[in-house]
């Protein structure tokens, strides 16, 4: 028979594991020491970041090369995540209450950064931003690099995505002939990665 300060404990345990799973939408936490940033041979590697910025709101990443569209990950605030892509043009979406894209063209062996800040334009709740050198020097970005949740896919982050596929492909379709028109498109260049 267990005792009731053991039970207590085992709840508690529960609670704060629970509240994890709800604070990153479905998302485990990876410790640092587990993450490697460098990009394996024959891929790139992505660093989505998103430092203190948009209060509760979660945004969730796509990479849109081809159908189907590929579910990358959510990203609440304080909260970042790798991710590895094939070299190449491709192009990514970030969603929360609107969409944004941004177009990349992605060299073999190198690691990229690129954050997910508010928006500039009416509408835009959420942009996606290259990271250059100088901008990882900022006191968000090394602020972020010190204190933001390394996040990867869950199963329930994964089911959120199959579940709401249908309103992303909305969001898709009515914000991207927008973006695509727009002549001040930021890009991911092959020489940004490091």
């Amino acid at each position: 028979m267990t005792s009731p300060r053991f039970r207590c404990m085992a709840v508690v345990v529960l609670a704060l594991v629970l509240g994890a799973c709800s604070l990153y939408k479905g998302m485990r936490e990876v410790p640092p020491a587990q993450v490697n940033v460098a990009a394996p041979p024959g891929q790139a590697a992505i660093v989505f970041m998103r430092w203190k910025t948009g209060g509760a709101l979660s945004t969730s990443l796509f990479e849109l090369r081809e159908p189907p569209d590929r579910f990358i990950g959510i990203l609440v605030s304080e909260s970042r995540l790798l991710y590895l892509a094939a070299p190449g043009r491709t192009r990514f979406m970030v969603i929360g209450h609107s969409a944004s894209f941004l177009d990349a063209d992605l060299a073999a062996g190198k690691t990229y950064y690129v954050g997910i800040v508010p928006g500039d334009s009416a509408g835009e709740v959420f942009v996606l931003r290259p990271l250059r050198e100088r901008d990882l020097q900022t006191r968000e970005a090394t602020s972020c690099a010190s204190v933001c949740a390394w996040l990867t896919n869950g199963d329930r982050s994964e089911r959120w995505a199959r579940s709401q596929a249908s309103s992303i492909q909305r969001k898709k379709e009515r914000y991207l002939p927008g973006w695509e028109q727009r002549t001040d498109k930021a890009v991911l260049l092959a020489t940004d990665g490091r």
